[in-house]
């Protein structure tokens, strides 16, 4: 589901079949794409880890909007459990970083903006989060 949230959501398939626990989850990302869909349409997408490869160990896709930057961080197997990405249009800002989806996911997001990077945690591999970075300056961004 993280794949979807910061383009267009499609459903299809047999989802009242699903377990309930992976039903809950597409109940989960619908929800937090409807919070965050009136910002997509003029955000502007930037790739922190470049354009990605078939095989890259890491993946992430950031979009921002005026007020939020909303990233998409997938980890594949078999690479370390954190990635340093750079998000220059946020350097020395003060800023909150959210975890919008999947709320149960144990991905811990660390802030350094004199650097303006942001180093995710995920635990599990293969995994994805949806996270948001907000200033806390209402001014920075």
């Amino acid at each position: 589901m993280a794949n979807a949230l910061l383009g267009r959501i499609h459903l299809s398939g047999r989802i009242p079949e699903l377990e309930p626990e992976a039903r809950a989850l597409v109940h989960e990302a619908v929800a937090a794409y409807k919070a965050i869909r009136g910002d997509l349409p003029g955000a502007v997408p930037s790739w922190p880890l470049g354009l990605p490869r078939w095989d890259d160990p890491w993946i992430a896709l950031a979009l921002r909007a005026p007020a939020t930057t909303y990233l998409t961080v997938w980890r594949r197997p078999g690479t370390d459990i954190t990635a340093t990405l750079r998000l220059p249009h946020l350097r020395d800002t003060a800023a909150r970083v959210d975890l919008p989806y999947p709320s149960a996911s144990r991905a811990v997001p660390a802030w350094t903006p004199d650097t303006a990077e942001l180093s995710p945690t995920l635990p599990t591999a293969p995994s994805a989060v949806l996270l948001r970075i907000t200033a806390t300056d209402p001014g920075a961004l």
